[in-house]
């Protein structure tokens, strides 16, 4: 994931997109409050997908949840940059199967937070 925040963060919508939803969703432009409310959406994006539809589905499918819960979640990134959109299914097939290995959305968390900020991070410096 890190190498996909490296490749999409010079692209022109996606530096278009996220510099302006980290203006607002931060308005405050302190970095570490930032981090923290990323945090906090990630933790629900990730509770929502992987820990709740996850492993409510894995109930039902096994080891196809992971399939499942992928559809969701890339169509929620409809309306983001096209190039995200694309990868997140390619990263919601492996945040499901980390998370369904380990039996925890945790590392999925930490993951789509570390990225999140990684990319904030890369904005701030570039702009």
């Amino acid at each position: 994931m890190a190498g996909t925040a490296l490749l999409f963060w010079r692209l022109p919508d996606f530096r278009a997109y996220y510099v302006d939803y980290y203006a607002l969703r931060n308005p405050s432009s302190h970095w570490w409050l930032g981090v923290g409310l990323s945090g906090l959406q990630m933790f629900a994006w990730e509770f929502l997908f992987r820990g709740f539809l996850l492993f409510a589905l894995a109930d039902l499918f096994g080891p196809y949840a992971v399939w499942i819960q992928t559809v969701p979640f890339a169509m929620a990134h409809f309306g983001k940059p096209e190039w995200e959109t694309y990868s997140s299914i390619v990263g919601g097939v492996l945040s499901g199967w980390v998370a369904h290995r380990v039996g925890s959305f945790y590392p999925s968390w930490l993951i789509h937070w570390a990225l999140a900020v990684g990319i904030a991070g890369l904005l701030t410096a570039g702009a």
